[in-house]
């Protein structure tokens, strides 16, 4: 998770609550990722904050790694090596010179500007053939969510660069509730070509067709919820998300 570009609402208490959440999702996750796509061993996150989830792959073994976010991210709070971190605008275009073996960014393209999806899209694809992408749809909600949209507009983005889209990974991950909702219900996997001879027979199954919609695996409660919230206007959901924040990050443990 990461915030949006400014990053005056977020404070110590902001961050410690999407690290606690990150580290438990992160530790549950890449095991099931190394399974899936056991071929893995560089990967870039875009918009890595603190770098829990890159600090997770490190455990596991995968030693060759990047993690890109704004400025805003202080050095003496990273994770990981400070010089595997680059502050970048991930607004703006992002190029690290090499490609990895998978990019990942997980509920950031929310808080981005709206007319940077498109850029933003590229600045993944441009480097790896496989990405994994979860981002929040519309009433998901959450603090500086300028930018929900609903998965078939970033399908349509990485469509349009060649990338077709996979679901191995959400089935996975029901009733797996140490794993944040935002990603058991939002991250899918896009390939292109070269991305998808890599990938294993039951992978390859998962393919949504073109022609079909991705389906929303959120349970009938969430959908309600997500209805709701909707309809609530932005500084009420900013409001409640900053609340929620400071709630969790006060707990023990």
């Amino acid at each position: 998770m990461s915030p949006p570009p400014q990053a005056g609402p977020y404070d110590d208490g902001f961050f410690s609550y999407t690290d606690r959440i990150s580290r438990s999702s992160a530790e549950a996750v890449v095991p099931v990722l190394q399974g899936l796509l056991p071929h893995v061993a560089s990967v870039a996150d875009f918009g890595c904050a603190r770098g829990t989830w890159l600090a997770a792959w490190a455990r596991a073994g995968v030693g060759d790694y990047q993690g890109v976010d704004g400025g805003y991210v202080a050095a003496e709070s990273l994770l990981i090596p400070p010089g595997r971190f680059h502050a970048c605008d991930l607004n703006g275009a992002i190029d690290l010179g090499r490609r990895f073996d998978m990019a990942y960014s997980f509920e950031v393209a929310e808080h981005l500007r709206p007319e940077a999806s498109a850029r933003f899209v590229d600045s993944l694809t441009r480097h790896a053939d496989l990405v994994l992408f979860g981002a929040s749809p519309p009433g998901q909600g959450g603090l500086g969510h300028v930018n929900e949209r609903d998965y078939g507009f970033w399908r349509g983005l990485f469509r349009e660069r060649g990338y077709a889209a996979f679901d191995p990974l959400r089935p996975l991950l029901r009733g797996r509730d140490e794993v944040a909702y935002w990603y058991r219900y939002n991250v899918l996997l896009y390939a292109n070509e070269k991305g998808a001879e890599r990938l294993d027979p039951a992978v390859l199954g998962t393919r949504i067709d073109d022609g079909a919609p991705v389906p929303d695996v959120s349970p009938p409660l969430f959908r309600l919820r997500k209805a709701v919230v909707r309809r609530l206007p932005p500084v009420l959901c900013d409001g409640l998300a900053r609340l929620k924040a400071r709630a969790v990050a006060g707990r023990p443990g």
